[in-house]
């Protein structure tokens, strides 16, 4: 279910690298059309309180997979940019929003949240590398429709999954505490806001950043769908440390690794180190992801506001390609590597700051 709501992440790089081609976007209408489907997440999120408890979760699966599913075949017949921005952000509020939410709770009130996020993430990543894989190759021999209905394919068949996480949401949910929403979880929050910004500036526009370099779409695809499952190393590492370092100390080492890798990218232009560089920095994000997801399911103690979380992790993912393109534009192109360093070091000084209250001694 988690998968399927983090479907716009996903296939990103190669939509935007589409849209940019087709509508001849400029770089902050790029971070606008980034964040459409990520806002409507957002929304989705932070209105969990009210729609959880209001509607049976059967009625919010059948919603979010027909909503899904509307949202790629309106793309057939949207040729705007503005239709575009429009459609992707309600099939985000009421498709993908929906299941990234009550799949990312579920596994928020699991007994090892940081671990069973850890193991989400990794299907993500491998979703994602078929996805870029397997798109340009479709785009190259034949068309943008088929993209679309391809995508349509995909959520039609995974339905019944979303059936199955579904009957077990709903017996987990029985166990859970009424609504409390602390303080210190709000600062967990806004630490996995800044943390998501140091994957979703670069990720929005890595592609642009090929191109600058003259490396085409296809190659950008292979690129990328060749370091996606690599990267599962650092969820893979996340899973089997758990906690035994703590939290802060895993997102410090995570934020450190992750800067590195994307100094690379700035003055580079080789295929090879632009590859490596970007390598390092998805293998350590992969691996601190877990740890601030950890802290705030800590601190939520299964009180429900765990709800909240994919919501942030969902502002982070719509504000980094928003600052990315408005610094891209008012600058250059490499400003976006600097939005994702900086907002990683606020997410880790924000755990370091309240690393006393998400100890797993705590």
């Amino acid at each position: 279910m988690a998968m399927l709501g983090a479907m716009p992440f996903a296939v990103q790089p190669f939509f935007l690298g589409v849209m940019t081609e087709t509508l001849a976007l400029a770089p902050d209408q790029v971070g606008l059309m980034a964040s459409a489907d990520i806002l409507g997440v957002v929304l989705a999120s932070f209105s969990g309180f009210w729609w959880t408890n209001r509607f049976s979760h059967k009625t919010l699966i059948k919603l979010a997979s027909m909503s899904m599913v509307l949202g790629y075949l309106g793309l057939l017949f949207a040729n705007t940019f503005e239709a575009v921005l429009s459609l992707r952000f309600l099939a985000g509020a009421l498709g993908h929003g929906i299941a990234f939410s009550l799949g990312t709770a579920l596994l928020c009130r699991t007994p090892h949240p940081d671990r069973a996020i850890a193991i989400s993430v990794v299907t993500q990543i491998g979703f994602s590398a078929i996805l870029l894989l397997a798109l340009p190759k479709a785009l190259s021999t034949s068309d943008m429709r088929t993209v679309y209905l391809s995508l349509v394919a995909i959520v039609l068949v995974l339905l019944p999954l979303l059936t199955f996480a579904n009957d077990a949401f709903t017996r987990d949910s029985k166990s859970a505490k009424r609504y409390v929403v602390k303080p210190l979880l709000i600062w967990l929050l806004v630490a996995l806001v800044c943390y998501q910004l140091g994957l979703s500036a670069i990720w929005a526009f890595i592609e642009s950043i090929g191109r600058e370099r003259e490396i085409s779409l296809e190659q950008m695809g292979f690129m990328l769908a060749v370091i996606l499952p690599v990267s599962m190393v650092g969820s893979i590492l996340a899973s089997i440390l758990d906690v035994r370092l703590g939290r802060f100390t895993p997102v410090l080492l995570a934020t450190v690794a992750g800067a590195m890798g994307l100094l690379i990218l700035i003055n580079t232009v080789s295929v090879t180190a632009l590859a490596a560089g970007f390598l390092l920095h998805q293998i350590a994000w992969n691996f601190g992801i877990a740890f601030v997801y950890g802290a705030i399911a800590q601190v939520s103690d299964q009180s429900g506001s765990e709800i909240l979380a994919p919501g942030s992790q969902s502002l982070g993912t719509a504000l980094g390609p928003i600052l990315a393109g408005i610094l891209a534009s008012s600058f250059k192109l490499e400003a976006v590597i600097w939005v994702s360093i900086l907002g990683m070091i606020a997410g880790s000084l924000i755990l370091f700051l309240t690393r006393e209250v998400h100890s797993p001694r705590s």
